[in-house]
């Protein structure tokens, strides 16, 4: 469960970072002033109230035609479904908003829209997107120094690893969003990562240390007045009481939590209090009462698209109809429950459904044998006779298949025999010959692999050879030349030609110092590999119409990795970037090094006009593969003329 620090969602104004001018203090503007000002006082503990005063904002905003208003408007719609569990609403509201602010060609708010985009589609379970926006809110944030945005990133982050059951990440992001609220002064959210500290502490099953935490958010909240966290706070104390067993103690307080939330009207958090009574009073034997609340809580969770939270229910429930012996019942949620769970384990779930299906086939099959006894009323000598009538038919016809299969191995025996006596020159033969053939192939492969050492130790000592006479002799003169020509124009009268030639200068030295810098860069752990490499594409960018987009992560990682390994990084990337800019005709590329446990995982996709695999390739390409031969690493190639290129590359990391 992630929460907002109360400075993110109070004041949508402030968060956006958009503001009207003074003397723009009309009727209009006081009215759309005040509908903002109706939806912040409201937001935490009357959310009808602050959507209805939302919509109405929005919709006087487009009347007036206040495009400031109006993604203001549309940006509180969205924070609203985040808060209150409608996460469709949340994508659809922040979607329109971030197309409005690129529209205005205004980057301020778009790090604020982009977390809550993020928290939505994590809410909804759908990951690989949340992190993605995720990125993007941490991306704007750098760009516009927006140190609250970076900070939430950050802390929602820390949930996705606690997700995963990865703690340690988990705190790690949390102590980053931690730092930079006590640097900006936000209290606010020092105390919302203090929650999430709680959250992990809960997950390792440490109670004690996560209710002393839990309590002091909830005493401040208290204080506040913010119903949406104390509810937040509750449900997490309940939760451990339930995993403690002491369910008639957790029922109380998730009853409590219920009425809270049912009073601000949060749904997709009044299924996790359902479930969570659902399983206290399974625990206590209320079956009846149990089936009741998890219903309620899947109806919710239906409207909500709450899938984690669907496939707990549906297997609650098939655990419930099961001990009732409605087994069909049983193997219908449970067949929902694994449907909308896709991480969970296949052949659990397969001995799981198979279990429940042979007790309600086996059901099934004792109601047509009762029936068969009443319709046909079968005497029990009858019965004996079929009985002694099918065993005496088992014992022939496992005499036929014992004798066959006597015969049948026998004759496989001496089949092998014969073969063996056959073969057995030929195969002493064959495999002398395959070992001579390894062998020489081992020589070449050395040889081939020692060839490539030495050649790229060649390029590299000419590459540092050529760096140091561009930067010695051209650039030495280059330098020469703008201190002779700042002093012969020191005591001249300024014009524009003088200026320009002087610019011309200067630039053609910061040109010849990063060509030296790209062809024998410095130890990258001095100048910082993802640095230097966002520095060579950025140049890149500024020289040609392409747009290159970089993503690193997780940087820090990268940034430690050995010498070796970094250098050839940026040598395939190099020649990538290079090849794209000579044939590809793109307009638009992305630069993805991730960081796992045993490899380097390089993706670099463009919207070029693509290649035939089967066209020869050129000798960038050729370089990028001799490289990986070396370090044991591999490529992967998606392109077809006319629909782009992208390159996947993994390269070993012990």
């Amino acid at each position: 469960m992630t929460l907002f620090p109360t400075s993110f969602i109070v004041s949508v104004c402030l968060v956006l970072g958009i503001t009207l001018s003074t003397s723009a203090q009309n009727t209009d503007s006081i009215i759309l002033d005040s509908l903002s000002n109706v939806y912040g006082e409201h937001v935490h503990t009357k959310p009808q109230i602050a959507k209805e005063a939302a919509l109405q904002w929005l919709k006087e905003s487009r009347r007036l035609n206040e495009n400031l208003q109006e993604a203001r408007a549309l940006y509180a719609l969205g924070n609203l479904g985040n808060i209150t569990g409608d996460y469709k609403n949340t994508i659809k509201y922040t979607y329109e908003t971030i197309a409005l602010l690129k529209e205005l060609r205004i980057e301020k708010g778009l790090a604020a829209c982009y977390n809550i985009l993020a928290s939505a589609y994590k809410s909804l379970g759908e990951y690989p997107k949340s992190i993605d926006n995720y990125m993007e809110c941490l991306r704007y944030a750098r760009r516009t120094s927006n140190q609250v945005q970076e900070a939430n990133a950050y802390q929602n982050i820390a949930t996705l690893y606690l997700l995963q059951k990865d703690y340690k990440k988990s705190a790690e992001n949390l102590d980053r969003a931690a730092d930079l609220y006590r640097t900006i002064g936000d209290d606010d959210g020092v105390l919302t990562t203090l929650f999430n500290f709680a959250n992990i502490l809960k997950e390792e099953g440490k109670f004690d240390q996560a209710r002393k935490h839990y309590q002091t958010v909830l005493d401040y909240r208290l204080k506040e007045g913010n119903k949406a966290v104390v509810a937040y706070v509750n449900i997490n104390l309940s939760q451990m009481l339930v995993v403690e067993g002491k369910c008639t103690e957790a029922i109380m307080a998730l009853k409590k939590t219920l009425g809270l939330l049912e009073e601000v009207k949060f749904n997709s958090d009044i299924a996790i209090v359902l479930n969570d009574l659902g399983l206290c009073e399974s625990k206590l034997g209320n079956t009846k009462s149990a089936i009741n609340y998890f219903q309620r809580a899947l109806a919710i969770g239906e409207e909500q698209s709450l899938l984690q939270y669907k496939s707990d229910i549906y297997k609650n429930l098939a655990q419930l109809y099961q001990k009732e012996n409605n087994y069909k019942k049983a193997l219908e949620f449970y067949k929902k429950g694994v449907t909308s769970v896709a991480d969970q384990n296949s052949l659990d779930k397969e001995k799981y459904v198979v279990t429940i299906q042979e007790r309600y086939e086996a059901e099934l099959k004792e109601a047509r044998i009762q029936l068969l006894e009443k319709e046909q009323k079968l005497s029990e000598a009858e019965l004996q006779k079929v009985e002694l009538t099918v065993k005496r038919q088992k014992l022939i016809r496992n005499a036929l298949i014992a004798g066959f299969i006597f015969v049948l191995l026998t004759l496989i025996i001496l089949r092998l025999f014969y073969i063996q006596r056959l073969h057995a020159q030929k195969e002493l033969s064959l495999q002398q010959e395959e070992n001579a053939k390894q062998q020489l192939k081992k020589m070449i492969n050395d040889h081939k692999l020692s060839v490539i050492e030495r050649y790229q130790e060649g390029q590299e000592e000419e590459r540092s050879r050529l760096a140091r006479e561009i930067h010695d002799g051209i650039g030495s003169d280059l330098a020469s030349i703008k201190i002779a020509y700042e002093h012969y124009t020191e005591h001249q009268k300024e014009d524009p030609k003088s200026k320009r030639i002087a610019a011309a200068i200067n630039n053609a030295c910061i040109d010849v110092r990063s060509l030296s810098h790209q062809l024998h860069p410095l130890p990258f752990s001095k100048i910082g590999f993802t640095s230097f490499l966002s520095d060579f594409i950025d140049q890149i960018t500024k020289r040609s119409d392409i747009k290159i987009q970089t993503f690193f992560f997780p940087e820090e990682d990268i940034d430690l990795l050995s010498e070796e390994l970094l250098a050839d990084a940026y040598r395939i990337v190099q020649e990538l970037i290079n090849n794209i800019l000579k044939h590809a005709e793109a307009s638009h590329v992305d630069v993805q090094l991730t960081k796992h446990k045993d490899h380097l995982n390089i993706v670099v996709n463009d919207d070029g006009i693509g290649f035939q695999k089967n066209k020869k390739q050129g000798i960038g390409l050729r370089n990028i593969k001799e490289r990986l031969q070396k370090v044991k690493g591999t490529l992967d190639i998606d392109s077809n003329s006319g629909h782009g290129t992208s390159i996947t590359i993994d390269i070993p990391i012990n």
